[in-house]
């Protein structure tokens, strides 16, 4: 019997790994994470295609910015770093809607100065799109707006 559950269990194991889809590479919740931890380090004003997939939407107060590829600047650091920003630090993430290929995701963050004071406290809907490396950006909407590009 023991035998039966250990290769029962085997099976299980090596099917799940055997057959499982681009969907395990990353959870959304870990994107979203990663996406904060990238944003941070300020790597994507450089490179965004780390975390985005273009064309890519920005709704932010109401402006609407289509960005076609990443030729275009997404974020430009020292306008942010001029509103005093030092980093930013989600407060809760909310997975909206998930599917196989897309995910709405509603993030409350703050911004900060580099004393660890609060600027700001926003939400932003992230919509995502899975691609072959997981998880990307595909729009954001921010209803209050926050600085992003000059």
């Amino acid at each position: 019997m023991k035998i039966k559950a250990v290769l029962l269990t085997g099976l299980a194991f090596f099917s799940s790994a055997a057959f499982a889809g681009h969907h395990e590479k990353s959870s959304v919740e870990g994107f979203i994470a990663d996406y904060f931890e990238t944003f941070n380090s300020m790597t994507l004003e450089t490179n965004p295609e780390q975390s985005i997939k273009f064309p890519v939407v920005f709704i932010n107060d109401g402006q609407v910015r289509v960005i076609e590829d990443a030729t275009e600047k997404v974020f430009d650091y020292k306008v942010i770093k001029a509103t005093g920003w030092a980093y930013s630090k989600m407060i809760k993430t909310t997975v909206l809607d998930e599917g196989e290929n897309s995910a709405v995701v509603l993030v409350d963050f703050t911004r900060h100065k580099a004393d660890d004071s609060i600027i700001s406290t926003s939400k932003v809907f992230y919509t995502l799109s899975m691609t072959d490396e997981g998880w990307k950006l595909v729009g954001a909407s921010i209803p209050g707006g926050i600085t992003l590009v000059e």
